[in-house]
């Protein structure tokens, strides 16, 4: 099995499966997704003597996290596997980071999206086994306080949340082995924000 996965929703994180061996690269310079993200894929697809057309799946990130980097990272992949017609395995990436955690619980993934507001997903994970608690969302600062007071999860992943390239391999394959695959022109962000006006609208009609 040869698998390409890439995570751009925050740090660029990029996994590659050749037969039985993983390989992990994850870039935390001061250059632009867009700027050196074709390098990195180029780079850890030569080192193993690999092509994109000899790939079985592609993962790409499709969020939630930052909307730049998540653009880059899917525009990149759309561009790389549309002229070979293989498979791409949407991933969540909050889904990833809980699922690279190395403990068991229940796990609250949280990332800001602007001020005042964050992107929130909680999950609970035993072994290798994630159910969602609660899906993805954009909540308001005193929204997040009560999902905290009421769920009360045990293990707290925020910001700067970690993914693990080995793991996006891995949901790759999943996903590949359970037919979960779409097509390049199926991929999407998943897009949470709400707009200002929006948001807006919600404080007025909460009271």
């Amino acid at each position: 099995m040869r698998i390409l996965a890439v995570d751009t929703s925050s740090k660029i994180r990029i996994g590659l499966k050749k037969d039985e061996d993983i390989f992990e690269i994850s870039y935390v310079g001061a250059r632009k997704h867009a700027e050196i993200l074709h390098v990195l894929i180029k780079e850890i697809l030569e080192r193993n003597e690999l092509s994109v057309k000899d790939l079985d799946v592609v993962g790409v990130g499709i969020g939630p996290g930052g909307l730049t980097g998540l653009r880059v990272g899917i525009a990149t992949i759309i561009g790389m596997v549309a002229p070979f017609r293989i498979p791409v395995a949407p991933l969540v990436s909050f889904e990833m980071a809980a699922k690279s955690c190395p403990s068991d619980g229940v796990i609250l993934v949280a990332k800001k999206a602007r001020k005042g507001y964050s992107y929130c997903a909680v999950y609970s994970k035993e072994d290798d086994k994630l159910d969602i608690i609660k899906e993805p969302s954009v909540l308001a600062d005193k929204e997040m306080e009560i999902v905290v007071s009421e769920i009360k999860p045990s293990i707290f992943i925020k910001d700067d949340v970690f993914i693990s390239p080995r793991t996006l391999v891995e949901e790759s394959e999943r996903m590949l082995k359970e037919k979960k695959i779409i097509q390049h022109d199926e991929v999407e962000p998943l897009y949470l924000q709400k707009s200002i006006a929006e948001l807006n609208f919600e404080k007025r009609k909460g009271g």
